[in-house]
């Protein structure tokens, strides 16, 4: 848990000085059409909120596991900066990679 929490801290760190460059009205229609919801992330970058993997990916905490590796893979596709069409999406991206590598520590998966 560490190794993430370590990740997890380093991305986020640098939230506060990205958001305001890359969240423009069609980056935030981008990420409503995924079901995204990016309202905690300015807690997070005040510190002031902790980060919520399931919320990162738009799940609820009891969702199932397969559920869980389907919405992983679907967002990978969909924020891939080479595929999404828009820019600041390699941000969302490492947000789902630190969200799905904390959730598959908490569940035990290998």
């Amino acid at each position: 848990m560490d190794r993430t929490n370590r990740m997890y801290q380093r991305i986020f760190g640098v939230i506060q000085e990205e958001m305001q460059g890359w969240m423009n009205e069609k980056f935030l229609d981008f990420t409503k059409t995924l079901g995204l919801d990016l309202s905690q992330l300015q807690g997070i970058a005040s510190r002031q909120a902790a980060f919520d993997p399931y919320q990162a990916l738009g799940l609820d905490r009891s969702a199932p596991d397969d559920e869980i590796k389907k919405r992983y893979r679907e967002l990978l596709r969909k924020l891939h900066p080479d595929t999404a069409g828009v820019e600041g999406t390699a941000f969302l991206l490492q947000m789902v990679l630190v969200a799905y590598a904390m959730i598959k520590e908490e569940r035990g998966w290998q």
